[in-house]
C-alpha cells in the first residue's frame, strides 16, 4: 500500500506539472512526460559533464587545454608517463578533461571507449533492439557517458522499474474523472478503457455513457398490441395489456391454457393467442367454441364415408359401413361381382351391378318372384287376345289354333269361319243356316231336329231334344209332350219357350232396400251411392266411409263417422288443439310430431343448433333475433351505434379500435398530421387538412383566392385576389360593410294587374215550365289594378367627398 502512495505521489507530481489525464485513445500514440533516471554506477567528473545539457546522437569531447604538439625543442621539455599530456603552461602530466588518471596512464571513464590516442568516445548503450538496457514499458536515452531510462506514458518508475499507472484508482483520489458520468473505468497495462453498462452506449468523447432509448426498437413489448414501452435510465419497461405479463423487460403472451386447463370444457380445445385465448370445438364437434354439441358428420357432409357406404353418427365421431354388395374400410369401397361364384344362383343369365347383381330370364321365360329361378312364360296369359280363339302354351313359346268351324289364318292368329252350309247344305235334310264357328240345321213345326242335329221328326218324347221345350218336358199319356218353366221364367205363347219374369216390377221392389236390378231369371239388391250390401242380408244397404272409420268409429252415414271421446278428426283421427304448426303432424290427441327445427307441444318453439348469444332469442330453424347490441347468426358480433368510422373495428358493444391514427369514441377525430406542409401560413388541422389563412385556398392553402370573396363584399364591393375587397365610395372595411356617406332611399310607384275573383247576380227564368223569375249568383274574374312601390337605395355623398 505504502508503495502504491508512493506511485500515486509521483504521479500527482508528474500530474501537476503535465496535463489532465488523456482519453484511453490518445493512450496508444503518445507517451507520458517521462522521468527520467541516470545509472548509479557512472562517476563522471562535475566539471566534464558541466557542459553537457541534452542527449545528442554523437559526442564530441570537449577541447582540452593540452596539447601534444611537439616543439623544436621538444627533446629538451620533460616527457610524461604513459599516455599523459604536459600541461603549456603549467608543465604539469595531466589527463584530458574526461579523461581519468589510471597509474601512468589515461583512461576513458565508464560509459566512453577510446579512440586514438587521447580521445574518448561515448558508448551509446541504447543501440539495439528494444527494451535495451531498460525496462519493457521504458524508452531509453543516451547521455554522455551514460543513458537515461523514461517510463512510457501510463507508467510511473518505481523501485522495480515502470509500474502502471491506475489512472481509475488516481481518478477517485483527485477528483480527476478518467471516465465520464455513467461509464465504467477499467486499468489496462499503461492506459485505462471507460465501458458502459447494459442499457448505455459510449459518447463520442469514448469516456462517457449515453442511455440507449431501448423504446425506439419496434420489437421490444409488442406494442403492436397495444403494449406500452417506457424508458429508464439504461434499461426500460412495458406496461402490458391484459392477455400478457411482464417478463425479463419484454411483453410475453399469457399461455392461459397451461395456466388454466379448465379454461374451456371436455368438448372443446383451448388455443392460445396474442393477448387472449379462445376454445375450438373438438373434431366430431361444432359450435362456438363456448357451447359445443356434437355434429352430426352424416348431415353436415363433415365425413370421409365412401359414396357406397352408411355414414353412422356417434357422439363426437361417426362410423363408415360399406352397403351390402360391396366390400372395404367404409371410406373406400369396391363392387363384389357376385356373378363369378356359381352364376350368381341364377338360373339362365347373371349381370353385376353396383353393390349388386341381378338375374335375367331367356326369352319366353319370366323370372320367379325368388329373382333367381325362371318360370316358362304363359303367353296365352299374358297375351290375352294375340290368338283370336285358341292359345297353346309350348315351353319358351306358344301358338294359336282354331275351334271347329274356324280355320287358321295365314297371320298365324286369326280364325276364319267356314260356311258348312256351302258344303252339301252342312248335311241338314231341310234348312241349313250357317254361324260363325258353325252351322244349324233347321225343321219346320211340328217337327223336330233329330239327335243327330240334321234329320227332323215328329216330338212324341221328352228324349229328343227335350221335346222342343226351353226348361222343362213332361210327356203325356197321349204320346204329347208338355213344357214348363223354372223358377223366374214363364212360359211364352208357342207353349215351348220360357221368357224372364221381371221381379223388381211388383210393389216390394224385390224386397230391395234401396235398389232392385233385373236379370234373366232373377235379381239382385243394390245400393245407391255412399252405400253397400251387407255382406250378412244381400237385401239391406250399409253407408261407407272414406277414409274408413279409425280407432273403433261407426260408420253412421256416408263418409259420417260416430267416435269415440278424443278422436274428432276425419275417419276418428286424432286431432290437436290448436293445430300442429309449422308441418308437424298430429300423432294423437293433442300430441304433435314435429319437423326439425322445431319443438314445444304444438311445434311453436323454434329449435337453434347453435344456441343465440348475448340475450339473442330462437325465433326459427337456427335463426336468432339479436338485441339491439349485437348481430350475426348467433348473436356473436358486436355493434357500435353509430358505426365506428374510418376503418375503425367495433371490437366490443359501442366500442371502437382506431386505425390509421384515428381516434375517438366512433374513430371520428381525424389525425391532425399533414404529409406534405400547407404553406402560405396555413395550419395543419387534420388528416392532410389545412386551414388557410385569409386570402388563400386549397389543398395546401397553395393558391390566391380570387373570386368570390368570402364572406362576399357588401354595399356593392368587388371582389379582388388574396380575398380582398375593393369598395365603392361611401364605403369601408373588410368587406365594404361600413357605410361613410348616407344612403338615400329611393321608391318607384307602380300599378300591377291582377286577377281577382268576384260574385255577380243575375236574373233567370226558373219553376215549373220556366214561369217565374229568380235571382242566381255567379263566380266571375274581372282584371284590377293594384298599387305597388319597389324600394331601393343608393349611397350619396357631399360632392367632393372622397371615402
Amino acid at each position: 500500500m505504502a508503495h502504491l502512495w508512493t506511485l500515486l505521489s509521483a504521479g500527482l507530481l508528474l500530474m501537476s506539472v503535465a496535463e489532465p489525464l488523456s482519453s484511453p485513445q490518445e493512450n496508444d500514440n503518445k507517451l507520458v512526460k517521462h522521468t527520467v533516471f541516470t545509472k548509479s554506477q557512472t562517476q563522471v567528473n562535475e566539471s566534464a559533464l558541466r557542459n553537457v545539457s541534452e542527449p545528442t546522437p554523437s559526442h564530441t569531447p570537449t577541447t582540452s587545454p593540452l596539447t601534444t604538439t611537439t616543439s623544436p625543442n621538444s627533446s629538451l621539455a620533460p616527457q610524461c608517463p604513459g599516455n599523459q599530456l604536459m600541461h603549456e603552461s603549467s608543465n604539469v602530466c595531466i589527463c584530458p578533461s574526461i579523461m581519468v588518471k589510471d597509474g601512468d596512464n589515461c583512461s576513458c571513464p565508464k560509459g566512453f571507449t577510446l579512440e586514438g590516442a587521447a580521445e574518448c568516445k561515448d558508448v551509446d548503450e541504447c543501440e539495439g533492439e528494444r527494451p535495451g538496457p531498460c525496462d519493457l514499458h521504458a524508452s531509453c536515452i543516451n547521455n554522455p557517458g551514460s543513458y537515461s531510462c523514461s517510463c512510457l506514458r501510463g507508467y510511473l518508475m518505481g523501485s522495480d522499474g515502470c509500474q502502471d499507472v491506475d489512472e481509475c484508482a488516481l481518478a477517485a483520489v483527485t477528483g480527476l474523472q478518467a471516465c465520464q458520468g455513467e461509464a465504467e473505468c477499467k486499468n489496462t497495462p499503461g492506459s485505462f478503457t471507460c465501458s458502459c453498462h447494459e442499457g448505455y452506449v459510449m459518447a463520442t468523447n469514448g469516456r462517457g455513457c449515453v442511455d440507449v432509448d431501448e423504446c425506439s426498437f419496434e420489437e421490444l413489448c409488442r406494442r403492436e398490441l397495444g403494449n406500452v414501452c417506457v424508458n429508464t435510465p439504461g434499461s426500460f419497461s412495458c406496461q402490458c395489456q391484459l392477455g400478457f405479463r411482464a417478463e425479463t423487460a419484454a411483453c410475453v403472451d399469457v399461455d392461459e391454457c397451461i395456466e388454466s386447463p379448465v379454461a374451456c370444457d371436455g368438448r372443446s380445445v383451448c388455443e392460445n393467442t396474442l393477448g387472449s385465448y379462445e376454445c375450438v370445438c373438438r373434431p366430431g364437434y361444432r359450435g362456438n367454441g363456448t357451447h359445443c354439441e356434437d355434429e352430426n358428420e352424416c348431415v353436415s357432409g363433415g365425413h370421409t364415408c365412401d359414396a357406397n357406404a352408411r355414414c353412422g353418427n356417434i357422439i363426437g365421431s361417426y362410423f363408415c359401413q360399406c352397403y351390402q354388395g360391396f366390400n372395404g374400410d367404409g371410406h373406400s369401397c369396391f363392387d363384389i361381382d357376385e356373378c363369378v361364384v356359381n352364376n350368381g344362383r341364377c338360373e339362365h343369365n347373371c349381370t353385376n351391378e353396383p353393390g349388386s347383381y341381378s338375374c335375367q330370364c331367356a326369352s319366353g321365360y319370366q323370372l320367379d318372384p325368388d329373382r333367381h329361378s325362371c318360370t316358362d312364360v304363359d303367353e296365352c296369359v299374358a297375351l290375352n287376345g294375340t290368338c283370336e280363339h285358341i292359345c297353346i302354351n309350348t315351353q319358351g313359346s306358344f301358338h294359336c289354333s282354331c275351334r271347329p268351324g274356324y280355320q287358321l289364318h295365314i297371320d298365324g292368329h286369326t280364325c276364319v269361319d267356314i260356311d258348312e252350309c256351302k258344303l252339301q247344305n252342312g248335311c241338314c235334310s231341310h234348312t241349313c243356316t250357317n254361324s260363325p264357328g258353325g252351322h244349324t240345321c233347321h225343321c219346320p213345326p211340328p217337327l223336330l231336329l233329330d239327335i243327330d242335329n240334321l234329320n227332323c221328326r215328329n216330338a212324341t218324347s221328352c228324349k229328343l231334344r227335350n221335346g222342343g221345350c226351353d226348361h222343362m218336358c213332361t210327356v203325356r199319356a197321349e204320346g204329347h209332350v208338355q213344357c214348363s218353366c223354372q223358377a223366374g221364367w214363364q212360359l211364352d205363347e208357342d207353349a215351348r219357350s220360357c221368357v224372364d219374369v221381371n221381379e223388381c216390377e211388383d210393389f216390394t221392389n224385390g224386397g230391395c232396400e234401396q235398389l232392385c236390378v233385373n236379370h234373366p231369371g232373377g235379381f239382385n239388391c243394390t245400393c245407391k251411392e255412399g252405400y253397400i250390401v251387407r255382406k250378412d242380408d244381400p237385401t239391406k244397404c250399409q253407408p261407407v266411409c272414406d277414409p274408413p272409420c279409425q280407432n273403433y268409429g261407426v260408420c253412421v252415414a256416408p263418409n259420417i263417422c260416430d267416435c269415440p271421446p278424443g278422436y274428432p278428426g276425419v275417419g276418428c283421427s286424432a286431432m290437436c288443439s290448436p293445430p300442429c304448426a309449422h308441418g308437424g303432424t298430429c300423432m294423437r290427441w293433442n300430441e304433435c310430431l314435429c319437423l326439425r327445427g322445431w319443438t314445444g307441444a304444438g311445434c311453436h318453439t323454434a329449435v337453434c343448433e347453435f344456441p343465440c348469444a348475448n340475450g339473442g332469442r330462437c325465433v326459427g330453424p337456427d335463426t336468432c333475433q339479436c338485441p339491439s347490441d349485437y348481430t350475426g347468426p348467433q348473436c356473436l358480433l358486436p355493434l357500435c351505434t353509430p358505426a365506428c368510422q374510418n376503418g375503425g373495428r367495433c371490437v366490443d358493444v359501442n366500442k371502437c379500435t382506431c386505425v390509421g391514427g384515428w381516434q375517438g369514441a366512433r374513430c371520428q377525430i381525424e389525425p391532425v398530421v399533414c404529409q406534405k406542409p400547407c404553406i402560405n401560413g396555413g395550419v395543419c388541422v387534420g388528416l392532410n387538412r389545412c386551414r388557410c389563412t385569409k386570402g388563400f385556398t386549397g389543398e395546401l392553402c397553395e393558391q390566391a383566392v380570387t373570386t368570390p370573396c368570402v364572406p362576399p363584399c357588401q354595399h356593392g364591393g368587388t371582389c379582388s385576389p388574396h380575398n380582398t375587397c375593393t369598395c365603392p365610395e361611401g364605403t369601408a372595411g373588410l368587406r365594404c360593410e361600413r357605410l361613410t356617406c348616407p344612403v338615400v332611399t329611393t321608391v318607384v310607384s307602380m300599378a300591377r294587374g291582377v286577377r281577382k275573383a268576384f260574385r255577380e247576380s243575375y236574373v233567370d227564368r226558373c219553376g215549373p215550365f220556366g214561369v217565374q223569375l229568380c235571382t242566381k249568383y255567379r263566380i266571375n274574374q274581372a282584371r284590377v289594378y293594384l298599387q305597388a312601390y319597389r324600394v331601393g337605395y343608393k349611397i350619396q355623398c357631399p360632392q367632393g367627398k372622397s371615402t
